[in-house]
């Protein structure tokens, strides 16, 4: 049997206090390697003191109003606006996590070049020299040049502009939601090229075709406010959502209508035609041409919509419901001076004719299980 090791109770205490303080020293943060204080601080900065800020959020094209927090010229918290129109003093939370972005370790602080199939940074000042020599040498060469940009307003897309045309060249923008198309339709259907504002707190009936306005499409954060304020009333709205797949714009309808997926505009034209049959509209008699493909049958077997004939489970008198409700309302778009310069009608006949066209070329293709 070996012998005991006998500790003094003085090594035995000098021991324990390397220990304790060697594990203090693991769960320490780390020093500051350089500390700037405000010797000449600005004006209207406070250390210790937060300054608020009033901009605006671009995470998505909506622009909703947003009050920043710094501190010592660092943002800590972002806001929604009270007193801006789009919001109220809402923001979603892809505006909250803005924050996260800012000061993400990953985000790409300096300019990079792209050098044997792999990014490096590369200093200011030679991002500038090869920008320069690479540009001059387009336009030596009569070869285009693209300026590509965010989706910005003001004095920076007129900068952008501006520089891409004395350049020679042409400004490009760029964003994940892009709602050109619907402000293409706007135009060509109302007359006026500008992103249409939905009055969800006035209406009667909604009807969305994979239209998510409750998460990424047009302003969700004004859309669930007049939604909630539609919800609010007394003869509270009815709602009914026509998409792929159940969304949480989907989950807050009344009746949710599993479409195939690119089936809602045949489905919207066989409503349109219950109501040119039935009469239940005061609208064109001429665009019964446009729609009188889309029977119900027609329609089944674009959309995986089920036409039977029983109420209870018949799409087709779930169409006439719908149609009915959305003869009988009116049409909520903005600016209020659109509704009147253009009648639905050329949205019905140019819907169709794409419609017809498309179902022409899935006829040829073998029809997918999905």
């Amino acid at each position: 049997m070996s012998d005991a090791v006998v500790f003094r109770r003085r090594d035995f205490l000098k021991l324990a206090g390397i220990g304790a303080a060697g594990a203090l020293s693991g769960c320490a943060q780390p020093t500051t390697d350089r500390l700037i204080p405000y010797l000449i601080a600005p004006d209207n900065i406070l250390p210790g003191v937060a300054t608020w800020y009033a901009s605006t959020c671009r995470e998505c094209p909506a622009g909703c109003g947003v009050l920043v927090k710094t501190r010592e010229g660092r943002v800590i918290k972002l806001e929604g606006n009270p007193a801006h129109p789009v919001n109220q003093g809402a923001l979603c939370a892809r505006g909250q996590a803005a924050l996260q972005g800012l000061y993400n370790p990953d985000r790409i602080a300096g300019p990079m070049a792209k050098e044997g199939g792999a990014w490096k940074p590369i200093s200011w000042d030679e991002a500038l020299k090869r920008a320069s020599e690479k540009l001059g040498q387009a336009v030596h060469d009569h070869r285009g040049v693209a300026v590509i940009t965010e989706n910005a307003t003001g004095s920076f897309e007129r900068l952008a502009r501006d520089w891409a045309k004395a350049a020679g060249g042409s400004h490009l923008v760029y964003e994940p939601f892009s709602f050109e198309s619907l402000r293409e339709a706007n135009r060509r259907t109302f007359g006026v090229s500008a992103v249409p504002h939905f009055d969800f707190a006035r209406a009667h009936m909604v009807v969305s075709f994979g239209a998510d306005f409750l998460e990424t499409f047009g302003s969700p954060v004004a859309q669930a406010r007049g939604f909630a304020a539609m919800r609010a009333r007394p003869e509270s709205g009815f709602f009914v959502a026509v998409e792929p797949r159940l969304s949480l714009t989907g989950a807050n309808a009344d009746q949710w209508v599993a479409v195939r997926p690119g089936g809602e505009m045949a489905l919207a034209l066989g409503m349109a035609r219950v109501i040119l049959v039935e009469g239940l509209g005061a609208g064109d008699k001429s665009l019964g041409e446009a729609v009188a493909a889309f029977t119900p049958e027609a329609v089944e077997q674009q959309t995986d919509v089920p036409a039977a004939a029983s109420p209870r489970a018949g799409p087709a008198s779930r169409w006439r419901v719908g149609s009915r409700a959305r003869a009988s309302s009116r049409w909520r778009c903005w600016p209020p001076s659109t509704c009147s310069t253009r009648s639905p009608a050329t949205w019905v006949r140019r819907c169709a004719s794409t419609a017809r066209s498309t179902s022409t070329r899935s006829r040829r293709s073998p029809r997918s299980s999905a």
